[in-house]
């Protein structure tokens, strides 16, 4: 498989090449070459005068080892660079270049593993999906760090037409040896694949400078759908209908205050179009409070949950 992705907008720029091989072996191992380069300007998105530079190239391998589990294993180069302009920048940008300058590059060790008893992949009705991934510096980096995620999706079939479907995440990162967490490492909570009807990104932590939300070494997002055929669609699995419940949010100084979750509600559609997957939500937010960011209408290309 080679794929080829390029993206030429003025406020995000990328070009990424990559080439699968899935049977490198007869058991099914397979291997993965990836090149990416991607620019951020945060100047033309009112986030702050500077460019966020990142350069990648890496090889990962994928080891099944039962009919449902699959490891994974590989190397990657990493290339960042933060470039000011003249205006003024966020303060948590300010804090990365004082610590390590403007420029860091990182060899990171990728480990992941990864349970599917789904009986669909794009149009689950039971089974689980758990996926654990690290990604950890090698020692003596100009910028060391370790960064983990684990996601559990759980489907239930009620009848032929009705599914509940339940998903959690959880992701946890902290600097090592000494060394502050990368800012570009940070999780960020709000908008559909988190909390629905809140602005994507946009919760959590505040930036002193500009106000907008900065991300955090810690992120806890959960969710509950409740998915049922489309009327007049009969029992079409490739376009649903479903109502959900969210809830979720970032920190940052490695702690976790289920206090401060922000909740949602709303129904959306599901439809496996040809371009792929397309989710639409309306949510509305369940405990709003002042600074929060509010987009009740979000639209997703390319996943589930």
């Amino acid at each position: 498989n080679l794929g080829f992705e390029v993206n030429t907008g003025e406020i995000q720029r990328s070009a990424v090449l990559s080439f699968t091989q899935p049977y490198v072996t007869a058991d099914g191992i397979s291997r993965t070459m990836e090149a990416s380069s991607r620019t951020f300007n945060a100047r033309l998105f009112g986030l702050g005068d500077y460019r966020l530079k990142s350069k990648a190239v890496g090889m990962r391998f994928g080891i099944p080892y039962t009919e449902v589990d699959r490891l994974s294993a590989g190397v990657v180069w990493e290339a960042n660079t933060i470039l000011p302009g003249s205006g003024a920048i966020p303060q948590r940008y300010t804090d990365h270049i004082a610590e390590f300058g403007t420029e860091s590059q990182d060899w990171l060790g990728v480990l992941g593993w990864a349970r599917d008893s789904r009986d669909s992949a794009l149009t689950p009705t039971r089974g689980r999906l758990q996926r654990v991934n690290v990604e950890i510096t090698f020692p003596g980096q100009e910028v060391e760090y370790y960064k983990a995620t684990y996601n559990h999706q759980w489907f239930y079939p009620l009848n032929k037409d009705y599914t509940l479907a339940l998903n959690g995440m959880v992701g946890y990162g902290a600097g090592l040896g000494g060394k502050s967490y990368p800012v570009f490492k940070n999780f960020y909570a709000g908008g559909i694949g988190s909390v629905r009807a809140y602005g994507p990104g946009s919760l959590g932590p505040k930036d002193p400078v500009d106000g907008y939300a900065t991300g955090g070494d810690s992120t806890l997002n959960l969710s509950a759908e409740f998915l049922f055929p489309l009327p007049g669609t009969g029992n079409d699995r490739s376009i649903r209908t479903f109502a959900f419940l969210d809830a979720g949010n970032v920190w940052d100084d490695a702690r976790y205050d289920l206090g401060d979750l922000r909740y949602s509600t709303g129904v959306g559609i599901n439809w496996l179009s040809p371009i792929g997957p397309l989710k639409l939500s309306v949510g509305f937010p369940l405990n709003r409070r002042e600074g929060d960011k509010i987009q009740r209408v979000q639209f997703q290309i390319g996943t589930g949950f």
